[in-house]
């Protein structure tokens, strides 16, 4: 995994992880203005990194078929079976 995808899916998990909390704030009416735009700026940021991730992979090579949809491995790498015995 290259840096970038670790930088990408620690701050998909910090938004996780603080979701819960701000949603609970939200509801009962003392989450403040600034943490809600906090909030969505680093959703925002984090939403804009993905897209950009997403459209420079257009499929990955696996077992030398073109998978496009649901690949999750970015684009120009070839995954190969482990056939260790």
């Amino acid at each position: 995994m290259i840096e970038e995808d670790r930088e990408l899916l620690t701050e998909l998990a910090r938004l996780n992880r603080d979701m819960p909390t701000l949603a609970l704030r939200v509801m009962d009416g003392s989450a403040s203005t600034a943490e809600q735009t906090h909030y969505a700026q680093r959703l925002i940021a984090v939403g804009q990194r993905l897209k950009r991730r997403a459209e420079s992979t257009s499929g990955a090579v696996i077992e030398g078929e073109i998978c496009t949809d649901n690949s999750n491995a970015p684009h120009g790498h070839i995954v190969k079976p482990d056939r260790r015995p």
